[in-house]
């Protein structure tokens, strides 16, 4: 759980009723543009950055895991580990005042909105970004695996409901775990990587219930429907499987 009382000593100097985490619908609808996300990219490769923290193509799988596959968090709750905190919430010294704090922040919300419209485009229109061209963190992986690493880091917040997924749902995220295995990507696989990871990815937009950070759906896919009434046959809700443990 999110508290002002674990602060961090990162903040010395700022004031910490202004470095809480944001109101996603007070935010309302924001743009992403192509600049937008050229300023998050070479944000997040720059150094200062706690150990840990997120480069672009691992922020991507995060933030589609967090959208796909929701779970119920705290407000706030998925911020930190994108700049490599674990344990409760403290800001990192680089974006500790007020206008750095709300500038990355407005960023990463926007890039979040972006690609769950893309999800929720009918079809979907969501495809990878597997540039090889924008800058990383260095000993960071392939940009395909990454992606595939970060979509698990987010995929943990509630791993265990897994067990109550369909077949193609376990399979896609087999998938993609598989990808986050490879020590390196094989020379001219990114199309293919790509082309396997929005194939998994689509799968388990077809199920989802909510778009976790963002809220819940505007209106219940044919596959939720489905989804929730096998689930009912065996006790458990949609709402019973984001509940945070």
């Amino acid at each position: 759980m999110l508290s002002r009382r674990k602060l961090g000593s990162s903040q010395a100097g700022a004031d910490a009723t202004l470095l809480r985490p944001p109101n996603l619908r007070a935010l309302g609808a924001l743009p992403f543009t192509r600049q937008d996300r050229e300023t998050l990219t070479a944000w997040l490769a720059e150094g200062g950055w706690p150990r840990g923290g997120m480069d672009m193509a691992i922020l991507e799988g995060y933030l589609v895991a967090l959208l796909v596959w929701p779970v119920g968090l705290p407000p706030g709750a998925w911020l930190p580990s994108i700049w490599g905190e674990r344990s409760g919430w403290r800001v990192p010294a680089k974006i500790a005042s007020p206008e750095a704090f709300t500038r990355f922040t407005g960023l990463v919300i926007a890039f979040l909105q972006e690609l769950d419209r893309q999800l929720s485009a009918c079809p979907p229109c969501f495809t990878p970004t597997l540039s090889t061209h924008e800058p990383v963190r260095s000993r960071t992986p392939a940009p395909g695996i990454s992606w595939a690493q970060g979509f698990l880091q987010g995929l943990q917040y509630n791993s265990q409901g897994l067990q109550w997924r369909s077949t193609s749902a376990r399979s896609a995220v087999t998938r993609i775990a598989y990808f986050a295995s490879f020590p390196a990507a094989p020379a001219g696989a990114g199309a293919s990587i790509a082309a396997n990871l929005k194939s998994a990815v689509l799968t388990l937009v077809g199920e989802r219930a909510t778009r976790g950070p963002l809220g819940a759906l505007e209106s219940r896919s044919p596959a939720s429907g489905v989804l929730n009434a096998a689930l009912a046959g065996r006790g458990v809700s949609i709402e019973g499987l984001h509940r945070p443990k």
